[in-house]
């Protein structure tokens, strides 16, 4: 079963005008326990990068999430190809560093969006939850070019996806295994979150933020 095509225009969506501004000292931690359920979880703007295309976060509870009670899920279970659906955390500037999340088999097609410096400028990392096919691409001016590719053994019902960012130099694991290395020709720092593609629901726990300065 082929993974499906991320497709690269047209950036449909502006990010709202809120502007990160840089983190107090320590690892910023996602967990969603605290969050109220049916709703979405605090301290994210919600935006659609690429294609146009339907939305909605949503805490909900789960028998066995890395981090029980609560996950965080983007629910709507159809989007048209090339869109995606972000969950950006407010108030923190990544651009070196590591950012880590744990997401659960199924269908669509989860990872984060790092590096968001705008619409069409962002780093985007997602794994295909039904067949582990994974793709770390760019977006620079509106257009999304492959920077690596990599498979991810899917033999749990969560994994978790971790990626190491040092300048040029992107590496990502999946539950603690290397699974592609990349080069981001034009490093800059922005914003970092949750990204969910194509049909299916997403899944998503744990989400864990640490800038180069705090390591």
């Amino acid at each position: 079963m082929k993974s499906r095509p991320l497709t690269a225009l047209p950036l449909g969506l502006c990010l709202l005008a809120s502007a990160a501004s840089p983190a107090a000292a320590g690892k910023i931690r996602n967990h969603f326990d605290s969050d109220a359920p049916l709703r979405p979880p605090a301290f994210f703007e919600f935006v659609v990068l690429g294609a146009p295309g339907p939305a909605e976060w949503m805490v909900l509870t789960d028998a066995n999430p890395p981090s029980a009670p609560s996950q965080v899920t983007q629910t709507r279970l159809t989007r048209p190809a090339g869109s995606i659906a972000a969950a950006l955390r407010n108030n923190v500037v990544f651009q070196d560093g590591a950012l880590s999340v744990g997401m659960r088999r199924g269908s669509a097609m989860g990872g984060m969006v790092f590096r968001v410096a705008g619409e069409k400028d962002f780093l985007l990392l997602l794994v295909d939850l039904a067949t582990g096919e994974a793709r770390l691409s760019s977006c620079r001016e509106g257009r999304l070019s492959e920077l690596a590719g990599g498979t991810a053994g899917l033999d749990r019902e969560w994994g978790i996806l971790s990626l190491e960012a040092a300048g040029p130099k992107i590496s990502a694991a999946w539950n603690g295994k290397p699974l592609l290395a990349g080069t981001d020709p034009r490093p800059a720092a922005g914003r970092s979150g949750l990204a969910a593609s194509g049909p299916g629901a997403a899944s998503f726990d744990e989400f864990v933020i640490e800038t180069a300065a705090l390591r």
